[in-house]
């Protein structure tokens, strides 16, 4: 039996859209199709779309209004104050995360994660499996989290981002977004971090939604090194807003990814890119083990150069 928000909502689906008129009705269907025990609202913030997207939205409210609370934007106002002026608008205990282009497949999915927190204050996270669905590229077609541990805390969260964005639920305990989460590149692994602060973070081992990759999508016109470089300015912007521990952790995520880039630009011959990316590395005081992957470029940067 699905529960709306009649009474105060246990759980707020938060869903942020923009000129997604191809999928915002099946991301909504997936919510509304949630067997539940408790009260829930679905939160969305449109974000002035120029397609039939805020249209689309409209019907479903009028439709489902003890359910649906809509936020319309008067202007577009992007992703990221989008989201945390949504995510003000949330009432529930609980905030489950789903963008207007993924969706969910399992209708018992907010159940157990909902039950599961309910049973155990100290994780502050939920999340599980996705289908990853590449539009018009189903070879690329897998399935996330194949090896991921079932217990892990923001120790582990900090060398890098594991929890797919519809999968999450958290506990509603930031009260307030910090001011730096406006200027931030990238969003949902600052707010992953944030949340993991407050407890630990469960895995269910369950195919539970589909993230969606598209080309109108956040990432479908990005290519990978272009995403790479956009992850080493988000890691480099958050580090210093965790404490000491966290920030090592943050640190050794943005070398890793600096070594990948650098090798990148090397082996295409990029030289200017390679040594931006290589003082990274050195600038951030890299152990031996990023010292000696350093060491290895420079003798290999040195015979390409060597050979002009």
């Amino acid at each position: 039996m699905n529960k709306v928000m009649h009474e105060y909502p246990l759980v707020s689906v938060l869903m942020i859209t923009f000129n997604q008129e191809k999928f915002i009705a099946q991301a909504i269907e997936s919510v509304l199709m949630q067997h539940v025990n408790f009260n829930y609202e679905i939160v969305i913030g449109e974000d002035c779309s120029t397609d039939q997207t805020r249209d689309i939205v409209l019907e479903y409210q009028e439709k489902n209004s003890d359910s649906i609370k809509l936020l319309l934007q008067d202007k577009n106002v992007g992703m990221h104050n989008n989201f945390i002026d949504t995510f003000y608008s949330c009432r529930g205990k609980y905030i489950a995360l789903l963008e207007g282009d993924d969706y969910w497949t399992d209708p018992h999915k907010l159940q157990k994660q909902v039950d599961f927190l309910e049973d155990n204050p100290d994780f502050a996270i939920c999340f599980h499996k996705m289908q990853i669905i590449y539009e018009g590229k189903p070879h690329l077609n897998h399935i996330s989290n194949t090896k991921q541990k079932e217990i892990t805390s923001i120790n582990n969260l900090a060398f890098g981002n594991y929890i797919y964005t519809a999968s999450c639920i958290f506990r509603n305990n930031l009260h307030e977004i910090p001011d730096w989460f406006h200027q931030c590149p990238v969003g949902d692994y600052p707010l992953h971090l944030l949340n993991a602060q407050y407890g630990k973070i469960k895995f269910i081992n369950e195919i539970m939604g589909v993230y969606r990759i598209h080309e109108e999508g956040t990432w479908g016109n990005t290519s990978m090194i272009r995403q790479r470089e956009k992850w080493v300015e988000m890691l480099e912007f958050i580090r210093d807003k965790f404490d000491i521990s966290i920030r090592n952790s943050l640190n050794k995520n943005l070398c890793n990814s600096s070594i990948k880039l650098a090798q990148y630009y090397l082996e295409n011959n990029d030289y200017d890119k390679y040594n931006f990316y290589l003082t990274k590395i050195r600038n951030n005081n890299p152990s031996i083990l990023f010292s000696l992957a350093t060491r290895s470029m420079i003798v290999k940067y040195f015979f390409k150069t060597r050979s002009k």
